[in-house]
């Protein structure tokens, strides 16, 4: 078979394969963004495709996606395996670790804000409990409801020593108070006019007014209700004002709550040394009392699953509830809010006593708990991996964000190809956002056809210089470019921070950023989705591209930083400048970097800021590596990976997962990158290794090794 068709043939097919997964990437992804399903007619499908603003430049630039798709297929072959393989193992692993973190999903069935009520359709027993501080005010005949004496209800244990106080609001009012306590039978316990001196000079801080009234070290004869009655002197000139009055006492409260007045608490709240797990409430019933025991949560949001149990004064279960029926729900509108919460509904009470009621989330089981780690870890990577995707204003956000990378991910690979470990491309970021950024905010004036080229060609000549810098100390000094790139990173951050916060951050500014930067130097929008806007640095980024495989793959330039990539002293002994080289390698990465600069400050801030990069130009090297620092592959892995980045940030938000987790998932990515090139480094040791000892066999070893020669 002819290898020449043979080859073509493998091309060909490759190519097509390319294609078609170009394709396919180009269909998915749009049906996504423009909500697109199987179900649809095609007039369908072309309305919700027409109805999304500017939705041309969104069909083009996912088109352009799957471009990146096919380029990284045909560049690669199977090294594009590779690639996914990688990035689906992290995958993998970031599943495995968010679930680890979802570990106590089922939290949420347990813990949580809740109430307990114990309706009736009696009246409250009580009104007040022990340790209570009502306040009224008597009121004239020519009020609508003349006030004329006020009672308050509470529940007392026989034994129980209190203290209980009548006084005006104002200190030296004239309002002369009556108090009197009246038993579980309606007699009188104890009675009092007026305060004493001594008890005046003790409760001085109460009792201020000479008609105050107080009754002191009450000794309560039997358990039951008790009812303070408050009220004016008959014979006092003044029957009219505001009064407090206070029920003190060091013994505990025989109950809780009382008919139709809710109480709760939270049940195992987080960061708290000692959980609530199980409550208690005690209540005072009398026979035949017909109630309705709920437990229920406080809030739609909160999940806790309740139950809850009627205990009588005996210490018997009179009955319990696990949930709630709909039509329970519909009874207590308002109250009730899902199955999970309980009911335990019209019980008739067999006594006159204290009952208990008693609430705590049901057990959870470890099935449940595995469920559910396994459903939230699933609803965190559906945000993760769909998120992007799932509304047009977040793919525009994962587009804005990746036409950085891809742009950074270009100057690494530049400068990876000459084999020089430059990490320079922050600080050349920041200092082509900050020429870009002074340039529009300075000639605001001018034409944006003048302007936008000026400030672009701008911070590509910043960059240029800042990354000729590191080159020429490398190229001249023999400084290492690793570390020199880093200080020159950190200098060139804290001179734009500089900058920024003393010469252009407005006086009434009321954090660290510049002022707008007016519209002729921004970068035009091609699609505008409610303010976020995808702009012609899409464009840009073409030619960055194209610039850069044209560099790398078709001039001498490129040839000279292969060479030197490949062995720099094989080069040295072919003629190649390799000082110029290196110094032109890292100069033109930084150029690229500048236009980074430029894009964030031109095309996605609009403005200057501090922080304005976040360390994305570190990413910028996985993007390079995971791309085999090919220009053409460069695009998709941008793509790929800043999916992951923006993919984290919706994550965290609409599943409440630390978008750390993400953070995992691109470390390990750097791992099986580190991992698979120390692989390929041993390789390349074995073979050389086993080609000098191929080299050093003697000739006469040879002669020996060698069958004999037939005589001639």
């Amino acid at each position: 078979m002819n290898p020449r068709r043979s080859l073509a043939t493998r091309s060909g097919g490759l190519l097509i394969l390319s294609v078609l997964t170009g394709l396919l990437l180009l269909l998915a992804i749009s049906m996504r963004v423009f909500g697109i399903t199987a179900g649809m007619s095609l007039d369908e499908m072309r309305g919700a495709i027409q109805a999304a603003p500017d939705y041309g430049a969104i069909l083009l630039v996912n088109a352009l996606i799957g471009v990146s798709m096919m380029l990284m297929i045909y560049e690669l072959r199977w090294d594009a395996l590779r690639v996914i393989l990688t990035v689906a193992v992290a995958l993998v692993f970031g599943y495995l670790m968010t679930a680890f973190f979802n570990l106590d999903a089922a939290n949420r069935l347990s813990s949580g804000e809740f109430r307990v009520n114990v309706v009736s359709d009696v009246g409250p027993l009580v009104d007040i409990y022990y340790g209570d501080r009502p306040s009224g005010e008597f009121t004239g005949p020519d009020a609508d409801e003349p006030v004329t004496e006020a009672s308050y209800r509470f529940a007392g244990s026989a034994g129980d020593v209190l203290t209980i106080m009548a006084f005006a609001e104002e200190e030296d009012s004239p309002l002369d108070l009556q108090l009197t306590l009246l038993g579980p039978d309606g007699e009188v316990v104890a009675e009092n006019l007026d305060a004493s001196d001594e008890q005046r000079e003790e409760y001085r801080r109460q009792l201020e007014s000479p008609g105050d009234a107080i009754l002191e070290n009450i000794e309560l004869p039997a358990d039951g209700v008790y009812t303070i009655v408050v009220r004016p002197e008959p014979e006092s000139e003044v029957q009219v004002g505001e009064f407090n009055v206070r029920l003190d006492t060091d013994a505990p409260s025989p109950i809780d709550i009382t008919y139709n007045q809710p109480i709760g608490a939270v049940f195992n709240a987080p960061n708290v040394d000692n959980p609530l797990t199980e409550v208690s409430y005690r209540f005072l019933g009398r026979a035949d009392d017909l109630v309705s025991v709920l437990a229920y949560v406080f809030r739609s949001n909160i999940e806790v699953d309740l139950q809850v149990e009627l205990i009588g004064p005996d210490g018997s279960v009179i009955g319990q509830a696990n949930d709630s029926t709909e039509e329970q729900r519909a009874t207590f509108r308002g109250l009730l809010q899902r199955e999970t919460d309980a009911a335990l509904e019209g019980v008739r009470l067999p006594e006159d006593g204290i009952y208990t009621v008693r609430a705590r989330p049901e057990p959870v089981s470890l099935g449940t708990k595995l469920s559910e780690t396994v459903k939230a870890t699933n609803k965190a990577y559906n945000a993760f991996l769909f998120g992007p995707l799932s509304r047009l204003n977040r793919w525009v956000t994962w587009i804005k964000d990746a036409i950085t990378l891809i742009m950074l991910g270009l100057a690494i690979a530049i400068v990876f190809r000459a084999q020089q470990f430059s990490l320079g491309a922050e600080g050349q970021l920041y200092f082509g956002a900050l020429v870009s950024g002074v340039i529009g905010l300075s000639f605001g004036e001018i034409p944006k056809p003048l302007l936008v080229p000026l400030a672009l060609i701008s911070a590509a000549t910043a960059g240029f210089l800042w990354g000729l810098l590191p080159g020429a100390l490398k190229a001249y000094l023999g400084a290492n470019e690793l570390v020199s790139t880093l200080m020159l990173n950190t200098i060139a951050m804290r001179f734009y921070e500089m900058v920024l916060t003393f010469e252009l951050q407005p006086p009434n500014a009321g954090y660290t950023a510049s002022d707008w930067i007016p519209d002729n130097g921004l970068l035009a929008p091609i699609i505008d989705v409610s303010g976020d806007q995808v702009t012609i640095a899409v464009f840009i980024l073409i030619l960055i591209v194209l610039f850069a495989w044209v560099l790398i793959q078709r001039t001498p330039i490129g040839y000279e930083i292969r060479m030197i990539g490949s062995n720099i002293k094989f080069a040295n002994y072919g003629g190649v400048n390799t000082r110029r080289t290196i110094m032109l390698a890292m100069a033109i990465s930084g150029a690229v970097a500048g236009l980074a600069g430029a894009h964030l400050a031109l095309g996605i801030h609009r403005k200057l800021i501090l922080n304005i990069s976040l360390g994305m130009a570190f990413e910028g090297v996985v993007v390079a590596l995971l791309a085999r620092n090919n220009p053409l592959v460069v695009p998709f892995t941008g793509l790929l990976y800043s999916y992951l980045r923006v993919g984290a940030q919706f994550m965290e938000r609409d599943a409440n997962v630390s978008s750390e987790v993400v953070r995992i998932i691109q470390a390990v990515v750097i791992l099986l990158i580190t991992a698979e090139a120390l692989v390929t480094f041993v390789q390349r040791r074995r073979r050389v290794r086993r080609d000098r000892l191929s080299s050093d066999i003697q000739p006469s070893e040879r002669l020996m090794a060698a069958p004999p020669q037939p005589p001639a």
